[in-house]
């Protein structure tokens, strides 16, 4: 059986009692699995379809897309980001999760937040839903401070610190902040007053708001633990002190001067703000760049290392690249190609724009979700990769529904044409998520079918590294 202390290189090990909590993970990646494939991809491809088959974004109602944009973030990426680090941060620290009991009542708070908040959203403009949005912004705030309150606990109590640390306590401090922000974007979202207020609001408060979001909750969050999962778990190069400490202040400085520069400059009709905004998106790409480079991404890792997991991440990273260099580009893209082609006379394409953040959340974050996933899951339940689905079709799959989505969504700009392409890209990246939750799950139940006729019994290695003692 392939385990993870065999990845990390480092097979000695001793036997000691089985912790309660080494499969806490499941609850939340299964609530995950559940809501990407019901509120998430499910409904936002059966959104696109609509537009694609009626030629026109206006289609939707601009409340489902609102609640489909939520659930995702806070679903979808917040439950696998919860039961990643419930799970994986004790064991590279060599401790115990601090109040197991207390920490899993994350996950009823979060599942009751976003269900109510989806019928908030589905009921405006319903007197009720702003009551019901505040009740379902409480529980979800109460969920993310538990989540952070037991992972800042874990980490302290373990008097362990190290590299990825400082990005785990600012991923945490931005899914506080984008938390407490939730209700009044609901409110200037759903309860503008007028319409004109509403393209006020969205123009100055959608974009900070979702780069909070996927930069500052995700991001954030990914590119820190990589720090210590990546090396360990494929054998690739350690990232310099100098590029670690880039890496800290330029992602999450480029979010503050962007979010902040962004929403001063639009307020106060300040080009030179904005224009402060777009050197923030250059540091992003820098960053983007300078990841793989750092970690030797795409060069050859040792057999014994090489698993299914890997390729997801290296696309990943190939996105990211993608998306960061379309976020430089947009004000090239659209006062030099989009105005003079179309003829607007708003300086902004709705269809490029968001044709980044799908390359950045589906190509980059989802990626890298499945691709670590699918390495940890087989593991922690004691399958071995080697044995495991190749998930080849996942692969294929989810790129070919995101290159068709960000393709052909930027040509409805030009060609009403484009738009029933676009329109069943979506589904195509349902049938991948499928197999991959299919397959995850499989390996889930392989872990219970085994703890029925195995002794309670855990490796932990003499010498830990960080992702040995994982399955444990």
């Amino acid at each position: 059986m392939t385990n993870l202390n065999q990845a990390a290189g480092n097979p000695e090990a001793r036997v000691v009692p089985r912790a309660n909590d080494d499969t806490i993970y499941r609850p939340f990646f299964i609530a995950g699995i559940a809501t990407v494939l019901s509120l998430g991809c499910v409904w936002g491809a059966i959104n696109l379809l609509a537009i694609g088959l009626n030629q026109n974004f206006n289609t939707i109602s601009y409340s489902w897309i609102l609640a489909h944009g939520h659930a995702m973030v806070f679903g979808f990426v917040g439950f696998f980001i919860m039961g990643f680090a419930y799970q994986v941060f004790p064991r590279f620290k060599q401790t115990n999760l601090w109040r197991p009991r207390f920490a899993c009542s994350s996950l009823p708070l979060m599942v009751a937040g976003i269900a109510l908040q989806t019928v908030a959203h589905l009921i405006v403009p319903s007197k009720s839903a702003l009551p019901l949005e505040l009740l379902a912004a409480t529980l979800q705030l109460a969920s993310v401070i538990t989540f952070g309150l037991a992972i800042v606990k874990t980490l302290r109590q373990a008097n362990k610190p190290e590299v990825y640390d400082r990005f785990v306590y600012a991923a945490l401090a931005w899914f506080v902040v984008a938390a407490i922000a939730n209700p009044i974007i609901f409110k200037l979202f759903e309860l503008p007053g007028s319409r004109e207020q509403l393209l006020f609001n969205l123009a100055t408060f959608n974009i900070p708001y979702r780069d909070v979001q996927l930069l500052g909750i995700a991001i954030v969050m990914i590119l820190g633990v990589s720090l210590r999962f990546l090396p360990h778990a494929y054998g690739l190069r350690e990232p310099s002190r100098a590029w670690r400490n880039f890496l800290f202040w330029g992602v999450n400085g480029a979010l503050v001067v962007g979010a902040t520069s962004f929403i001063a400059g639009m307020t106060g009709h300040n080009h030179w703000l904005l224009s402060l905004q777009w050197l923030s998106t250059v540091l992003l790409l820098a960053i983007a760049l300078g990841v793989p480079r750092q970690f030797r991404l795409f060069a050859p890792v040792p057999e014994s290392k090489n698993d299914r997991g890997l390729k997801f991440i290296r696309a990943a990273h190939v996105w990211f690249i993608a998306a960061t260099a379309m976020l430089v580009f947009v004000p090239v893209y659209n006062f030099g190609i989009y105005m003079p082609v179309t003829g607007s006379h708003i300086p902004f394409s709705h269809a490029f724009f968001g044709a980044y953040r799908h390359a950045i959340t589906v190509g980059f974050i989802m990626m890298m979700i499945v691709g670590v996933s699918s390495k940890i899951v087989p593991t922690l339940s004691g399958v071995d990769l080697r044995r495991a689905a190749s998930l080849w079709p996942t692969f294929i799959l989810l790129n070919l529904g995101n290159a068709m989505r960000v393709t052909f969504q930027i040509a409805t700009d030009f060609t009403p044409n484009a738009f029933p392409i676009m329109g069943v890209s979506g589904f195509i990246e349902v049938v991948g998520l499928s197999l991959w939750a299919y397959e995850l799950v499989r390996n889930m139940r392989v872990r219970l079918e085994n703890k029925k006729r195995e002794p309670a019994v855990d490796v932990r290695p003499l010498t830990p590294t960080p992702l040995q003692s994982l399955r444990n």
